[in-house]
Parts: C-alpha cells; structure tokens; sequence
C-alpha cells in the first residue's frame, strides 16, 4: 500500500505540503489552500463524502478561507516584523559618534542645519553658535540622523 491508504491521509499531506510550500515562498496564499485541505480533513473524519464533493469543499474552502482571512493573516505577520529605526540616537550607535571630530562643510548658523563630514561621509548638523566652512567641530549630541556639534576651539 502507499502512502494515502485513504483520503485522510492524503488530505493531512496535502495541507502540510502546502503549509510548507507558504513557509518557502512569499504571498501568503498557499496557506488558506492547506487550511483548505485540513478542513476537508476534518469533515471527512466526520462524514463519509464523495470524492468530488471533497475537492468541491476544498476549493470553495479555500478561496473563502483566502477572501475573509488573507488581510488580516498579512497584519498579523507584519506586526511581528521588528521595524529598524534608522536612528543614530540609539545608545549602541550614539557611543560611536559623540566626541567624534568633524569638517564643517558650509558655514552653519543656529537654528539651520549644514553639512559635516565625518569619515569621508556627509552629514547633517546643527549647532548652538555660528560655525564657519572649514572650522573644526566636535559631536556632542544626535538627534535621529542629525549631529549637534559645538566647535572645537571655543573662543
């Protein structure tokens, strides 16, 4: 005998391969075709069904299961999603930046941001006093992907 000795059987794997299948591959459709299969499962435990009302049962399952519940499955998933925060204020990656010394690119005034490099990289800035183009600056503070730098020289 192989391996579906009966419906059961072969509607048990049917689900699994297609849960499977979703795990392997994006869109999240292959799923409701498995709840598909298990439901016709779960019918068929209880009530003796003709094989095309099975596939019949499968198919309108299925699609029901794909309409009402796909929305909701898709949220669901993206809630357990971590979101990354491109922020520099994070304390792993503010450690690395404060103190750090920095070109002023342009000349910054207060309350205006202006561009820094830092290692090569362009950055935005902003500081308390005025800064002129070509001074040197120290980062004291990060606010998302902004450094607040103070001069290195205070006169």
């Amino acid at each position: 005998m192989g391996i579906f000795e009966s419906d059961l059987s072969f509607w048990f794997v049917l689900g699994l391969a297609l849960l499977i299948f979703e795990v392997a591959t994006p869109g999240v459709v292959a799923l409701f075709f498995g709840l598909g299969a298990w439901l016709v499962l779960i019918v068929r435990i209880f009530l003796p069904l003709p094989v095309w009302s099975q596939w019949a049962l499968f198919s309108v399952s299925s699609v029901v299961f794909l309409i009402l519940l796909r929305k909701h499955v898709i949220t669901l998933f993206n809630s357990f999603k971590t979101t990354k925060k491109d922020s520099l204020s994070e304390p792993m990656v503010a450690r690395r930046y404060l103190g750090q010394e920095v070109d002023v690119l342009e000349d910054i005034q207060p309350g205006r941001p202006g561009a820094v490099e830092l290692n090569g990289t362009r950055w935005q800035a902003r500081t308390r006093v005025p800064l002129a183009k070509g001074a040197r600056a120290r980062i004291i503070e990060l606010e998302e992907l902004m450094f607040w730098i103070e001069p290195l020289n205070p006169d």
